[in-house]
């Protein structure tokens, strides 16, 4: 059984922006994925729940953590310790660049 997405959201709620930028880039590729793939031979469509259900979930998951993205990084970038410069560093060593 799949948790509620709501429910899987709470548990991120004191999450950090990087924390919370992770889980938004797993997401993605994981939705990208899908859409990519959707129509291939090996995608298993008779699990349950099936891969379709998992999409359904993660686009409604990115919904409910997009403000809570904008939330953490006003917190921590704007109206924080940190400013830009900060970003723009964290930014580079979170990428790897």
């Amino acid at each position: 059984m799949m948790m509620d997405p709501k429910q899987y959201v709470e548990q991120y709620k004191n999450a950090s922006y990087k924390e919370l930028l992770q889980l938004k880039n797993e997401l993605v590729s994981c939705i990208s994925e899908f859409e990519h793939d959707f129509d291939k031979e090996e995608l298993v469509w008779d699990i349950s729940p099936g891969p379709d259900v998992g999409y359904q979930c993660n686009l409604e998951v990115l919904g409910l953590i997009a403000p809570m993205l904008s939330e953490a990084f006003n917190r921590e970038y704007e109206r924080g310790e940190k400013d830009m410069d900060d970003y723009l560093n964290d930014m580079r060593k979170y990428y790897g660049e």
